[in-house]
């Protein structure tokens, strides 16, 4: 990890490069979690099977819908 000084500092970067406006309260509160955070995040990538993973969260446009519920889906 780079070091890019405090986490408050850290976090007006991201929010700037992410383009979001915060107040002072917003990234002091922010920036109280981030350290635990990061932390996390960088233990998920540690390990070596996971690091070039694809996201869990994907989306497929073709992807059909399957009543496992045995429901109509298709009332209206």
């Amino acid at each position: 990890m780079i070091d890019d000084g405090t986490p408050r500092e850290r976090m007006r970067m991201l929010l700037a490069a992410a383009g979001l406006p915060a107040s002072d309260d917003e990234i002091d509160e922010l920036a109280a979690g981030y350290t635990q955070l990061r932390a996390a995040v960088d233990a998920l990538n540690a390990v070596p099977a996971a690091r070039y993973g694809e996201p869990a969260l994907r989306f497929r446009a073709s992807a059909e819908v399957v009543d496992d519920w045995g429901l109509d889906l298709n009332r209206g």
